[in-house]
């Protein structure tokens, strides 16, 4: 069962991002939040991310971390949209600032993901989320999820966004980024080739 899961995650997800128009209206459906968040030039993942955790699925397990640590830039913010009402453990949890500024500065102390997650577990936040109703979040606080207890599927969708003039980490533009939103003199600034002058 698992293998057909996955092969019909494959299935859905390459054929949605295929389509030449689903980038562009999931980045409209939070455009002004993006835009007050992140500026007015975007960049935006390549491919949008289709997630889906069966009930007492362990096999789709993101645990407690902070995206950056794996080497995303710490200008990203992810726009998670479920596609269910998200509650409980079909949701997802974050760290509040207060607790993860805590954990950065006690790395040392606890240095695994599991030391953490043990060590924060009556301090989480889990997210209550109704279908229609998204969230915008900074992958530098910690978050994840765990085993859905819940006897319904969680299906969600999220991507990346990220200022195309902030730093980048290890996923570049044109590679793992491409621009979503450009002014202008950004695309004649891109565009400008300087004069050929023969000697």
């Amino acid at each position: 069962m698992r293998v057909n899961l996955d092969l019909s995650t494959l299935y859905i997800y390459n054929n949605l991002n295929r389509s030449k128009n689903f980038r562009e209206i999931y980045y409209k459906l939070a455009e002004n939040y993006l835009s007050e968040i992140c500026g007015n030039e975007l960049c935006m993942q390549n491919k949008i991310n289709l997630s889906i955790q069966l009930p007492k699925d362990d096999s789709s397990l993101l645990p407690i971390h902070t995206d950056v640590w794996s080497g995303n830039s710490p200008f990203e913010v992810v726009f998670w949209m479920p596609l269910v009402n998200c509650y409980k453990t079909k949701s997802m949890f974050i760290m509040t600032p207060e607790m993860n500024n805590f954990y950065f500065n006690n790395i040392k102390k606890f240095n695994s993901a599991e030391k953490i997650f043990t060590h924060s577990k009556k301090n989480l936040k889990w997210l209550n989320i109704k279908y229609g109703q998204g969230l915008i979040f900074t992958q530098n606080i910690l978050h994840g999820n765990v085993v859905n207890l819940e006897k319904s599927t969680r299906w969600s969708f999220n991507c990346r966004f990220k200022s195309v003039f902030s730093p980048y980490g290890n996923k570049k533009i044109g590679e793992f980024f491409m621009p979503i939103k450009l002014k202008p003199a950004t695309i004649f600034g891109i565009n400008y080739e300087e004069p050929k002058i023969k000697k």
